[in-house]
């Protein structure tokens, strides 16, 4: 009897620590199951979301195929590739969302998220400076006076962002002249009274210079000139280098003064706004791939104006006045004196002084 109970005892034992075994296990089972559940939650969380693919309009004012046209497209495809694909770019040409002065006002309220041209003097008269009369006349005296990362181009950067535009770089274009649908007077001749009637831009600038050099200034918008020259309203202008009148109004221009009487600088720009809400990645992209297009403007554009010149020449039969570097050093000399003084204030006062210190 004794022997029966102690083996009944045994068996209720055994069973009684398999039981336990076998709660034990399940905890344990179901433990390791949350414990996973809640690290693979967490890493779900800490991982970065896909970045959203975002459309930015791009405007400018030349013609499909130019060389700021093939050089913006260059930059959004750079852009893109740096960003992994989430960067897209709509390209407007040929000014087909305004005039260069409305499109940065449409810049400037996120209408339009960005622009490469040349900063409107209505917003803020500082921004003429990269258009102002003679203050550089060799490419090596404009680089190091406009490119990023100098004082102009800093204060480009300041300037902007109390405006709520973002700056992206710079796009050094040309050398400015005069072109003529008439025979020039004297054009060697800085003290030449021709009296000719030239469009001029509406910036004090251009006018004063034109007036000092014996021409009637008549400010008229860029999109005016081709038009006003036909009609007879004026009779050449001033503000463009030879890529901008050959690629513009290259037809119907006779005579192209290269008097280098201003140093063309277009701005690439976006939407303030619209840039911060870009993830980092995409902001990096654009700015890197902004540097890169202002680089290589830096060592492609000096080679253009021959080139351009020749174009006008063999394709619209244009003459190209030759000037030699003393003729070209009277012009500046006497637009410096005179111009100068009436420019300084609305061009930064002491940063214009600093600029073009030991010039003149």
């Amino acid at each position: 009897m004794k022997k029966l109970f102690s083996i009944a005892l045994t068996a209720a034992m055994v069973m009684s620590l398999a039981a336990c075994g076998s709660s034990s296990g399940s905890s344990t089972a179901a433990t390791t199951a949350a414990a996973a559940a809640e690290t693979k939650a967490e890493a779900e969380a800490a991982a970065p979301a896909a970045e959203e693919t975002v459309t930015l309009t791009i405007a400018h004012t030349r013609p499909d195929g130019s060389s700021e046209d093939l050089a913006i497209k260059a930059f959004c495809e750079e852009a893109k590739e740096l960003s992994g694909g989430t960067l897209e770019f709509e390209i407007y040409p040929a000014s087909q969302l305004g005039d260069y002065t409305t499109v940065f006002e449409r810049v400037m309220i996120g209408d339009v998220d960005m622009q490469c041209a040349t900063v409107p003097t209505s917003v803020d008269k500082f921004f003429g400076l990269g258009n102002g009369a003679y203050i550089a006349t060799t490419w090596d005296d404009a680089k190091a006076t406009f490119a990023s990362g100098t004082a102009v181009g800093n204060a480009m950067v300041e300037r902007m962002e109390n405006i709520g535009v973002k700056y992206i770089n710079m796009f050094p274009f040309y050398f400015g002249g005069i072109g003529l649908g008439v025979p020039p007077v004297d054009p060697t001749n800085p003290d030449a009274k021709n009296g000719i009637k030239i469009r001029v831009p509406s910036m004090t600038s251009f006018e004063k210079t034109a007036e000092q050099l014996g021409y009637l200034g008549t400010p008229l918008p860029a999109s005016e000139v081709f038009t006003s020259m036909q009609t007879g309203v004026v009779e050449g202008f001033i503000g463009y280098g030879a890529e901008g009148a050959y690629s513009n109004i290259g037809d119907i221009v006779k005579y192209w003064l290269p008097i280098n009487d201003h140093f063309e600088v277009h701005t690439n720009v976006m939407n303030l706004d619209k840039f911060n809400s870009l993830s980092p990645k995409q902001q990096e992209a654009i700015m890197t791939a902004g540097a890169h297009m202002e680089a290589n403007r830096w060592e492609v554009a000096p080679g253009e104006t021959a080139v351009y010149e020749q174009k006008m020449h063999d394709e619209f039969g244009t003459e190209i006045i030759e000037f030699t570097d003393e003729e070209l050093a009277a012009f500046a000399s006497k637009i410096r004196a005179n111009v100068w003084p009436l420019i300084r204030e609305d061009f930064g006062g002491e940063l214009f002084d600093q600029i073009t210190e030991g010039k003149n």
